[in-house]
């Protein structure tokens, strides 16, 4: 098997994962390849301008469902995100998950990811997490109500905005490049794509589209409010870090970075692209960590 068919098997299998069937472009983009190779790939169906796994067309139909339903969470997610860009050290709101490639369902709540300026993460994601559930937006831990609820669960520090190598994979890469920016104060954006410009090298085509023209930005002090918040950080994260301290599960927390799932994605999402990969003996780690 050559390696252009591995590419375009892992990208379609990746987003199976997700009942998310890709268009031909899209193979291509974050394949990493200028075309498809000729004859029939194995194992794959070439349908409608899609292309998917033999026997799951039907999440064709499922995905423009999806996105008819994305459209109305869209709408709640940008004015979230306008609002919470009046805080003024945020420097960056944006949409992940599902919702980021139009891939949601009705039940599904809204992921955000926040850059807070360097010196204030803490004390950041207490005035947003305390805004969000003043105007009942956010999703509470255990609540079982969580349609289009907003679920603040990553906070990241300007000046810690590249991923550590040991998240350097797949998973990681498909998340920055999905990341759809929703408020962006001073380039941030650019300032993050910039960071993690190592995701080119799992999806080259796709970075090339994401990450034109990118380039680091330079920060300002934005206002008096800012020192506030930053004469604070140290009380605000102290009291923070003892009340999560009996309630911690799979969260990460490290410098500059403040990460919340209640189970770590990359690690099924892994597991059940291994699964899709046997069938075609393409190994797991081969593609995972090395592009």
């Amino acid at each position: 098997m050559s390696r252009s068919t591995e590419r375009i098997i892992t990208a379609v299998s990746y987003s199976d994962v997700f009942d998310y069937p890709l268009t031909e472009e899209e193979v291509l983009a974050w394949s990493g390849i200028k075309s498809f190779p000729p004859g029939h790939i194995r194992g794959l169906v070439r349908t409608g301008g899609f292309v998917v796994r033999a026997g799951r067309q039907k999440i064709i139909t499922l995905r423009k469902k999806r996105a008819h339903i994305a459209a109305a969470k869209w709408e709640r997610a940008r004015r979230v995100g306008t609002l919470l860009g009046r805080i003024p050290t945020v420097m960056l709101v944006g949409v992940t998950g599902g919702l980021s490639v139009n891939n949601a369902d009705k039940r599904d709540d809204i992921d955000i990811f926040i850059v807070a300026r360097r010196g204030t993460l803490w004390s950041t994601r207490l005035v947003a997490t305390l805004l969000a559930d003043s105007l009942g937006l956010r999703r509470k831990p255990g609540s079982l109500e969580v349609a289009d609820k907003v679920c603040l669960n990553m906070f990241m520090s300007d000046d810690a905005l590249s991923l550590p190598v040991s998240e350097r994979d797949l998973f990681s890469a498909h998340e920055v490049l999905q990341m759809v920016p929703v408020f962006d104060r001073h380039d941030t954006y650019n300032t993050f794509l910039h960071a993690n410009r190592w995701v080119g090298q799992f999806a080259p085509n796709m970075w090339k589209r994401v990450g034109k023209d990118v380039r680091a930005s330079r920060t300002r002090d934005l206002s008096y409010t800012v020192s506030v918040f930053s004469a604070f950080e140290p009380v605000v994260r102290a009291c923070q870090l003892w009340y999560m301290k009996q309630r911690r599960t799979s969260e990460v927390i490290r410098q500059g970075v403040i990460r919340f799932h209640p189970r770590d994605a990359r690690e099924w999402i892994r597991e059940r692209l291994e699964i899709r990969l046997h069938k075609w003996r393409i190994p797991l780690d081969k593609i995972f960590y090395h592009p």
